[in-house]
């Protein structure tokens, strides 16, 4: 079988956080042998591409490669990769840590579980890995569709928290703030969004300035987006949920929006510079809109926030 997940990361690196449960990848006979010697879960929902076990009171999951054709590539391009045995599991193969490098940022663009604890995997193992073998490079592409088949059906259907003002999206909900909101919040002369092909990368500027434009555009979206949920949202309140906590989650929003991939894997990548971009204290620049907030505690009530202008302050 190979192992993958955080044991497999520790085993490369054991500064990394302590593993808690096995990440396998095995087939039919695997999980027919890991049958006999251990018993099911019964938090978990039983599957043909997928076993669930409990080994010591902690989880085992098995992804069935005799099912999955894209485990079954792997199983294959890291046949001989380095061996660790382990008790009532068996002899477990380590693939290399740029395999599993990409294993944690392939799903970053959807919902994921845990998708803060993932990110923070990722930068660890790229602060670590300084370039990723050929090989292990080839299946890129592989595991992009990979995440594809797991994730994006359920990444199209589902309530998304927020939008930003991307074509492709479904927009803000009330476009006039959103607008203001990128002026007052704006990191250069102009609001990044409304540069001319903004969304595109900035193509009419000087190459060497599209990637830094694009930290831009992705630090004030997310500083809007977590204006927006402030003032839209009158359950939040007050130091509850400060500015550091509204601006972690816009940025987790925008990066889990329904922006085309290229964008949202933008927002993976360059996700600390971005983050570095967003000035402490931003919150102070949309203090004078405070009062709209009670005005649209309603979800129903009709009429725009901006319109809440009108309501008594």
């Amino acid at each position: 079988m190979l192992l993958i997940g955080s044991r497999a990361i520790a085993y490369h690196f054991p500064e990394f956080r302590k593993p808690r449960d096995w990440d396998l990848i095995g087939d039919d006979e695997d999980i027919a042998r890991l049958d006999r010697a251990l018993p099911r879960s019964e938090r978990h929902a039983q599957r043909r591409d997928k076993a669930h076990y409990r080994l010591d009171g902690v989880s085992v999951e098995v992804a069935n490669a005799s099912v999955i054709p894209y485990w079954a590539m792997v199983c294959a391009a890291f046949a001989n990769a380095p061996t660790i045995e382990a008790p009532v599991l068996g002899p477990l193969r380590i693939p290399p840590p740029g395999f599993l490098l990409l294993t944690k940022q392939c799903g970053l663009i959807y919902r994921v579980v845990h998708w803060h604890k993932n990110l923070e995997d990722l930068y660890f193992l790229r602060d670590r890995i300084p370039s990723i073998p050929e090989h292990v490079a080839a299946l890129l592409p592989h595991t992009l569709d990979d995440s594809r088949r797991m994730f994006a059906e359920g990444h199209r259907r589902g309530a998304r928290d927020a939008e930003p003002c991307h074509p492709a999206a479904p927009g803000p909900r009330d476009p006039r703030l959103h607008r203001e909101l990128h002026d007052r919040l704006r990191l250069g002369d102009i609001a990044a969004s409304l540069e001319p092909r903004a969304w595109d990368g900035f193509p009419e500027r000087p190459a060497p300035s599209r990637r830094e434009r694009m930290i831009d555009l992705f630090a004030e979206e997310g500083m809007v987006i977590a204006a927006e949920r402030r003032l839209l949202s009158p359950a939040i309140e007050g130091d509850l949920h400060p500015e550091a906590e509204l601006t972690r989650w816009a940025l987790r929003a925008l990066i889990t929006s329904s922006m085309p991939e290229n964008l949202r894997y933008f927002g993976v990548n360059y996700y600390r510079e971005i983050a570095a971009r967003i000035p402490r204290g931003w919150m102070s620049a949309i203090k004078d809109l405070e009062h709209l907030r009670p005005a649209c505690a309603s979800p129903g009530a009709g009429g725009s926030l901006c319109d809440a202008e009108k309501a008594p302050r």
